[in-house]
């Protein structure tokens, strides 16, 4: 469960991040995850620290290009929509991966875990506000999609840690990564300086950290408490989106991140709580 929620950390501060690059394309903002990812890999595979041998290739591939198509709209989403907004509409994936796994992954949920979920998902509603859902526009809709997807890819990488090795995992994500976004990497303008550089430089290096530690976490930890982990990350964005960047924070917001940390904690530490209340 700790590499897990240091995961959700590294995953906020790579998020906090990409509201610097508004100026270039974001399908360049996502190649420079994807190269960044593949030279750590392969510098790991070089230095002896993994080997780089893929053993399910179908679910290798499932959760490369669900996986990247993903990551896309999660920056797009921060990009259109605000740290806050952007990272709550792609963070409803938990929802998505719970009602998964069970007839992907045959894992049980307990009565305590669902409620958990369904908590954190209100949570995640007052976040975004029911009051205007009914104006929700297509950058909206496209960072749910990418919740969707994303949901996807959560329990492909649970699947695929029966059999492959994080590096590998990842490793297949930005490959395929590449493919999704290649063409308009390759049309978009490379017309800024170091600073942009630098800042696409973080965005990758702190995302491969991220990857990786969640990658080898979902080994240890069911699908869906991995996920509502995860929600960690939209509760630290909304409050850096407000800090940082200026980003107005309501009522509804305070009291839905306040239900997201409180089911986050309980999930972290269930089998404790368990033990101490039996």
């Amino acid at each position: 469960m700790p590499v897990m929620a240091a995961s959700s950390v590294l995953f906020s501060a790579m998020s906090l991040l990409i509201p610097l690059t508004r100026s270039v394309n974001t399908s360049l903002v996502a190649s420079a995850r994807f190269v960044t990812g593949i030279v750590v890999i392969v510098g790991f595979a070089l230095a002896g620290v993994t080997r780089l041998k893929p053993v399910n290739r179908w679910w290798l591939i499932v959760r490369g290009l669900i996986g990247a198509t993903s990551v896309y709209f999660f920056f797009r989403g921060i990009t259109m929509l605000g740290l806050g907004k952007g990272t709550v509409l792609n963070y409803t994936y938990p929802v998505f991966a719970a009602l998964l796994a069970p007839l992907m992954l045959k894992e049980k949920l307990s009565w305590d875990v669902v409620a958990a979920v369904l908590v954190s998902f209100l949570g995640i509603a007052l976040v975004v506000n029911p009051g205007r859902i009914n104006a929700i526009g297509v950058e909206e809709l496209l960072a749910l999609l990418g919740g969707v997807l994303s949901g996807i890819a959560v329990v492909a990488i649970k699947k695929l840690r029966e059999t492959d090795t994080p590096y590998v995992i990842y490793l297949a994500q930005c490959i395929f990564g590449l493919l999704v976004v290649g063409w308009p990497t390759m049309t978009s303008s490379f017309a800024f300086g170091g600073r942009i550089w630098l800042i696409l430089l973080g965005v990758g290096a702190l995302a491969t950290a991220a990857q990786l530690a969640m990658t080898w976490a979902y080994k240890h930890v069911p699908a869906t408490e991995g996920s509502l982990l995860g929600f960690l990350v939209p509760v630290l964005n909304v409050l850096l989106g407000v800090v940082v960047f200026g980003e107005k924070m309501r009522v509804a917001t305070l009291a839905g991140s306040a239900l997201v940390l409180i089911c986050c904690g309980y999930v972290a530490f269930r089998e404790r709580i368990l033990r101490l209340v039996g």
